[in-house]
Parts: structure tokens; sequence; C-alpha cells
């Protein structure tokens, strides 16, 4: 005999209702642990909030919560909800973000990524001249080193990048100088021995130096390399403050150049900054987005850099700051 229910078109369909909207209110529960706390902050009943997630719950045909705990608690399967949950609101978002920029007149949204070592320097006035001067009303800014850059610019996950010359160029990279620099000997303040006596230094003090896997201990390495020179390590690390701070133990010594000093002079670091006593060398620091994207903003964003940076090493470093080689004349009235 047939089933009745063969007859019934609607007897094998799952509820008629938004899934999107029902993930977004499970995953509301499932980070506040109350249907009622997470109904009020979506702006809904507790009667409409807990109808979602039955109709959900019926939809996929297992419980998403345990309702019998206070608060209340996800069952195995509402976990893995969850893991999908964060993943379908975050490409949402980024969807809404790319339809603004297609439906925008102007730039809603620029995101950058910054070297770690000048960004604190540079966020108040690069958030400033975006929001007054290019007209972007959204700043986000993200800090790391040139090879996260490198993988965030193909991913498109940032814009533009404030970073150094070891990002590489190549017919995808639109790159703007901002500045070149120099490495120099940093000492801790108490040190009293010869500064241009690198055997003494090193048979005083270990080289606390960045990891290998960083572009800047890459550069080092290879350029100690050349010179021929082999000094005691006592320790490595991939941010500038890890490395200027293994300085002010008393025991290190380092090799940066003046951005990479900048956030701890600002601190009060007490250091003792010296020329190389050894052939010198030098890295650059650039603009870089994808060729053909964003590039009048690249210019403009490169040309206030230097202009932020030049300001802070005068203050900060007023003995070698005109050392530094800007790819952009001075504005009228500054010094360098």
């Amino acid at each position: 005999m047939r089933n009745p229910k063969d007859s019934d078109p609607k007897s094998n369909q799952t509820p008629d209702f938004n899934l999107f909207r029902a993930v977004e209110i499970f995953m509301a529960v499932a980070e506040m642990q109350q249907v009622t706390t997470a109904a009020r902050a979506l702006g809904m009943t507790q009667s409409a909030a807990s109808q979602h997630l039955k109709n959900l719950e019926t939809a996929f045909g297992v419980k998403f919560i345990d309702r019998s705990h206070r608060p209340v608690t996800l069952t195995h399967a509402g976990g893995i909800l969850q893991r999908h949950g964060y993943r379908i609101l975050n490409e949402i978002e980024d969807l809404k973000a790319n339809i603004r920029r297609l439906n925008a007149t102007s730039l809603p949204v620029l995101r950058m990524g910054l070297l770690a070592s000048i960004a604190t320097t540079l966020t108040p006035g690069l958030f400033d001249f975006a929001v007054e001067e290019l007209g972007v009303p959204e700043l986000i800014l993200s800090a790391g080193l040139a090879i996260d850059h490198r993988a965030a610019l193909n991913a498109r996950q940032i814009d533009i990048a404030v970073t150094s010359e070891l990002v590489r160029n190549d017919e995808d990279d639109h790159v703007v100088p901002i500045l070149d620099e120099s490495f120099y000997l940093v000492l801790p303040e108490s040190y009293g021995g010869n500064p241009k006596d690198i055997d003494e230094i090193s048979s005083r003090l270990s080289l606390v130096r960045f990891g290998v896997a960083t572009p800047v201990g890459r550069r080092t390495d290879q350029h100690l390399q050349r010179c021929r020179l082999h000094f005691p390590r006592a320790m490595e690390a991939d941010r500038s403050s890890m490395v200027v701070a293994g300085v002010a133990t008393g025991k290190c010594f380092a090799l940066l150049t003046p951005s990479l000093l900048i956030d701890a002079v600002a601190e009060g670091m007490k250091l003792r900054i010296e020329p190389l006593p050894f052939p010198g060398f030098r890295r650059r620091i650039q603009v870089v987005s994808r060729d053909g994207d964003h590039q009048a903003i690249a210019e403009a964003l490169a040309r206030q850099c230097a202009q932020i940076l030049r300001e802070h090493f005068a203050l900060r470093f007023p003995a070698i700051a005109d050392e530094v080689e800007y790819h952009f004349p001075a504005p009228e009235g500054t010094k360098g």
C-alpha cells in the first residue's frame, strides 16, 4: 500500500526559514550562552529566536544546543556548526565590503599592512591623512613583517603595504620608495669600550639579532658573511622591540636601523648608537601595492610616510637623522 506521505510533496521538505539568519542567531546564543540575552542583542523576541533555532535543528536533524544546562552549552554537532559559522559570517562580511567597494564612488575602506617596527609611529598620522586628505572613511591596519605583507597582498587581504624592499618586486607590484637607511651599531648605554673595535665588542657582548626567517635577519646574516664576521649569539627574535630589549640588558649588542629603533627610543630605552666599525649596509622602506590598484593612493601615502618618519627621526635621532635618504623632498620649513 502506498504511504500517504508519498503523495504529500511537502512531507520531505525542511522548514521554510532563513538559514543564514538562523545561523546568525545560533552564533549569538553560542557566544552569550543564553537565548534571552542573544535575542535582546539581535533586537528580537526570545520566542522568535527559539523558533529559528528549532527550525535549524529540524532542518539538519540534530540538536545543536543542550538546553538542560544553565547557561546553555553546545552539543558536539553545535561545536561543528560554530566552527563553520565563524567562516560563514566572515565570508558575508567580506562580501559586503567588496560590494561596497564596487558601488562606492570613492574608496570606502583602505586595508594597509605596516612594518611592525614603525606601525606605532605611523598610525596616528596615516589615520588623519586617510580620512582628511584621501577621503577614506575607514582605515584597517595590521602590523607584521615584509614576508607577511607579501602573502597578504597576494591573498588580497590588504590593499597596500608600507614594508621593506625584500617584498618581491615584479610585474605584479607597484613600488614607491620612501627612504633608504643605514644600519648602526647599537650598544648598551653603559658600554665603555671603544665602539670602533668590533673584536673587543664581540668579546665582551653577544649579538642579539633577528631570526633568519625574517627579511632583516637574512639581510644582516648575508652582510656579516660577506664581511667574514662571526659573532657569538645570545638571542634571536622576530620583533625589533625584543631585539632592543636584549641590548638594554647590558649583555648584548645589535645591528639596527633608525626605523627598527624608533619604538625603543620612544619608550626611553637607554642605548648607545654608533656607526658600524666595518663596511656598512642599508635597507629601503617603500609602499607596495598590486600593479594597477590604488597607485595614486600609494604615491600619496609614501609621501606622507616620508614626512612622518622625517619628523620622528629628527626628534628621536638628532645626531643621525640627516643620514637617512628620503625619496621625497622635505616640505618647506622642514630640516633635512
